[in-house]
């Protein structure tokens, strides 16, 4: 399931309020995220490394809560969305157009590259 970037604004304006619990996953490689990041990203899984780090989702699986994946543009979030879909996660979403998107519609001030 993909997520709109003013979807993914909502939910993470209402995880602040403490009405919606999800984890945000950046895949991209760490160079990339030291030029920009959405705020409220909890963890940094670079595909290349993601079948060997998946094992650090599995808690969220197990308890239910969504995981919401993103990277540039969204073709690498597309990957590990599938990744995820293939280990038995259900509740999952994809970022459509990624950072890049995210940065047009919803905080301009996110550096795009």
């Amino acid at each position: 399931m993909n997520i709109s970037p003013e979807e993914l604004k909502r939910k993470l304006d209402e995880r602040e309020k403490g009405n919606d619990q999800f984890i945000l996953v950046d895949v991209r490689n760490p160079n990339e995220q030291e030029i920009s990041v959405i705020p409220g990203t909890d963890l940094l899984i670079p595909l290349p490394d993601f079948d060997f780090e998946i094992s650090k989702l599995n808690q969220y699986k197990e308890s239910g809560i969504e995981i919401v994946v993103y990277c540039r543009s969204g073709g690498r979030s597309t990957t590990a969305y599938g990744k995820l879909k293939r280990n038995g996660f259900s509740k999952i979403s994809n970022l459509e157009g990624g950072i890049l998107s995210y940065s047009d519609e919803v905080d301009s001030s996110i550096a795009k590259y």
